[in-house]
């Protein structure tokens, strides 16, 4: 459903697109805290998010997914895995994962669904920024329009990590 949004197809208000991103925390929550091995996904993108008739977000795709200890810190690979555009710089410069990885991919989510453009879209092939981080790094510093998304884009973390926080607490109690 999210590679339709991009293409036209369908339109996700801001509502849907925060439920989905809660949805995404959560499971980067389990998969990072509450599984008795830390998994790391390596390739979350739009396309590897699957919503249920309820808009209940299910990470599907585990194919280059990782399982790692609670003793190590990070795995390293011989070949960079994952999706152009998704792929954290720590990652494709060092061939070291971690769990951030997956937090820096939930990032360049969360700048599809404010900015509308996929990493690797075309709209990057015609300007000198071939990043949509870059891009979207010189917007912010711009100051030229986009002050209502950078401000919902810097706010939907927060609220995601304080209903996590929320939670945890509830669930202690």
């Amino acid at each position: 459903m999210l590679n339709k949004v991009p293409k036209g197809k369908r339109e996700l208000d801001w509502m849907a697109q925060h439920k989905i991103a809660l949805g995404v925390v959560t499971g980067l929550e389990y998969l990072h805290m509450h599984h008795n091995l830390r998994i790391i996904h390596i390739d979350l993108k739009p396309g590897n998010i699957l919503l249920d008739n309820d808009m209940e977000v299910r990470i599907p795709n585990f194919g280059i997914a990782k399982a790692v200890t609670e003793m190590n810190t990070h795995v390293t690979t011989s070949n960079v895995a994952g999706t152009v555009g998704y792929i954290a710089p720590e990652y494709h410069q060092t061939l070291k994962f971690t769990n951030k990885c997956d937090i820096y991919n939930f990032g360049v989510i969360l700048a599809v669904f404010v900015l509308g453009k996929l990493p690797s879209g075309d709209f990057f092939q015609t300007i000198e920024e071939i990043s949509l981080v870059k891009w979207h790094r010189n917007q912010i510093n711009s100051e030229n329009g986009y002050e209502n998304q950078i401000c919902w884009f810097s706010k939907l973390p927060a609220s995601a990590l304080w209903m996590i926080q929320r939670r945890d607490l509830a669930v202690r109690k």
